[in-house]
């Protein structure tokens, strides 16, 4: 584990944000292939492919870095680098964000939805421009701890193989989402693993935002949400950007009814760049403690 190796990652996405897509189709398809070939409706199914697709390659990944860092120091450090820059995706999270909000800037809702649905497929993309730049934020500060946060938690908690594993966890818990008892495990890793990231996420917002908001939101809102941790998430970040998350989506001949979450001021187009600053700013806090740290412990 290193202090340096996740600066250098997001240093190279900073410079080359286009991270090749290849890696990530490749993985897709191998969990769609422990799907198939898996899922015989029985739990310890799932259990067997999420070890033959999270946690085997994870342990591999730590055994790579640890003979090479054996072999030269600079080796070791090299090959994390170059997993985590992989493994990180809120940039281009963040430019999807950014399309979306020019879109709904324009009022070119048509594409705004468009990107929204490209982006999570799972997603039940409203009609409204105000449904639109909730759920773009929703997706934005959901994204942030997926692709940035729990994989520098982990990182530094278990090293390269910690996060590894919750990156490849992530992926199997998307692919087999709809799949019933086969998907029980890997989403209950997830939960799990998601758990104090999401904390912790959720009070550096706090930090980096409007702290009394967000608190107090966090306290009186998360748990109405179906997911305990998404719930801290978006209630902390709504309460520290002073907007409403969550709420009735209206749809061409429907609506869904979600819990409210946050201040009362809808967000708009602007508010989805205030959303990434504040990922970014949260970021800074982190990267800041865990550099105080490392200098504590020369």
């Amino acid at each position: 584990m290193s202090l340096f190796a996740p600066l250098a990652a997001l240093a190279w996405q900073h410079y080359r944000p286009r991270v090749p897509d290849q890696p990530a189709r490749e993985i897709a398809r191998a969990h769609r292939w422990l799907l198939d070939n898996f899922n015989a409706g029985g739990q310890q199914h799932g259990l067997l492919a999420w070890s033959l697709g999270a946690l085997a390659p994870a342990l591999l990944a730590g055994l790579l870095v640890y003979v090479l860092g054996g072999s030269h120091q600079l080796l070791g450090w090299a090959c994390e680098v170059v997993l985590l820059y992989f493994m990180f995706g809120f940039r281009l999270a963040s430019y999807q964000a950014a399309s979306i909000a020019r879109a709904l800037a324009a009022n070119d809702l048509a594409h705004a939805r468009d990107t929204l649905l490209a982006w999570n497929l799972g997603v039940v993309a409203g009609d409204s421009q105000d449904d639109l730049a909730r759920q773009t934020l929703e997706e934005t500060l959901k994204a942030a701890l997926s692709t940035l946060f729990g994989i520098l938690f982990w990182y530094w908690l278990a090293g390269v193989a910690g996060a590894v594993l919750y990156s490849l966890s992530h992926s199997c818990s998307e692919q087999w989402q709809c799949e019933g008892v086969f998907s029980t495990i890997s989403q209950r890793v997830i939960y799990w693993m998601d758990w104090l990231p999401a904390r912790a996420l959720g009070f550096s917002f706090a930090i980096v935002g409007n702290f009394q908001d967000a608190i107090e939101c966090w306290r009186a809102q998360a748990r109405s949400w179906r997911d305990d941790s998404e719930g801290a998430l978006l209630a902390a970040g709504a309460g520290a950007l002073g907007i409403r998350l969550g709420g009735v989506l209206h749809l061409a001949e429907s609506e869904v009814a979600r819990p409210e979450l946050g201040m009362d001021e809808m967000p708009g187009p602007e508010s989805i760049d205030a959303a990434v600053a504040l990922v970014w700013r949260a970021a800074l806090l982190w990267l800041s403690v865990a550099g105080l740290l490392w200098l504590g412990g020369l």
